[in-house]
């Protein structure tokens, strides 16, 4: 007999305004699952590992709390928080998906050992070896090579008024396919794809059918968090 009841997610916000965009974790339209958001009193997008400590106990407490109101799974609506990654982790007792880095291996793993994954972010420079370590791996365990978006006006336009008109999603668009097309053709070991960056998921499921190798981000990490929840539906026995 099928559960009825859906699992919810629980998302740890940033403070201040943040994009209500269809594929960002602002919207509902995101999510095929109730959403419960917390946003997190004095936080800020973390750029080095120094920057995390002043904001971990914030976030400790609005984990508890997204807990406490019965989420299945708490997320954040940056992958740079992969640096609190652990901690959070370890003071609830739900699964936490803070990036999706935390993926990474098993896609490295189902492309092969003569493969890399690549990991789109928006800025390169923020993404390295203490991430990684964050979300429990390494590149030498998991060759990796990185990507970004944040030479563009489009994108940093999109990150600076968390809006998108209809020109404004055609430049993302083609901007984050010219980032790609590039990339894999540079790094042509690649076979799969993975977006730390939250934002870029706002458009990503438009260019999947151009992508000739496999894209996960966060949406599909927390997609397959949320299957082994116990409020997931399951069919009967075949």
């Amino acid at each position: 007999m099928a559960r009825q009841e859906k699992p919810a997610v629980g998302v740890l916000m940033l403070a201040g305004r943040m994009a209500d965009v269809p594929g960002c974790m602002a919207s509902d339209a995101s999510f095929a699952h109730p959403v419960h958001r917390k946003v997190v009193s004095g936080s800020s997008t973390p750029r080095r590992p120094a920057d995390i400590p002043p904001m971990l106990p914030n976030y400790l407490d609005a984990a508890r709390e997204l807990r406490d109101d019965g989420v299945d799974v708490i997320t954040a609506n940056c992958g740079l928080l992969a640096l609190a990654q652990q901690q959070v982790a370890d003071a609830v007792d739900v699964p936490v998906v803070l990036s999706s880095l935390i993926a990474v291996p098993t896609v490295a793993r189902m492309i092969g050992p003569h493969r890399r994954v690549g990991i789109l972010t928006f800025f390169v420079d923020a993404v390295g070896e203490e991430n990684f370590t964050a979300c429990g791996w390494s590149s030498s365990e998991a060759p990796v090579s990185v990507a970004g978006v944040g030479r563009y006006r489009s994108w940093n336009r999109f990150l600076e008024t968390k809006e998108m008109d209809g020109e404004l999603r055609a430049r993302l668009r083609d901007d984050l396919l010219e980032v790609i097309t590039e990339f894999l053709a540079r790094e042509s070991d690649i076979g799969a794809l993975v977006s730390e960056c939250t934002m870029l998921p706002a458009v990503l499921s438009e260019l999947r059918p151009l992508i000739p190798v496999p894209v996960f981000d966060i949406l599909t990490v927390i997609d397959w968090a949320v299957s082994g929840s116990r409020h997931s539906v399951v069919g009967d026995a075949h």
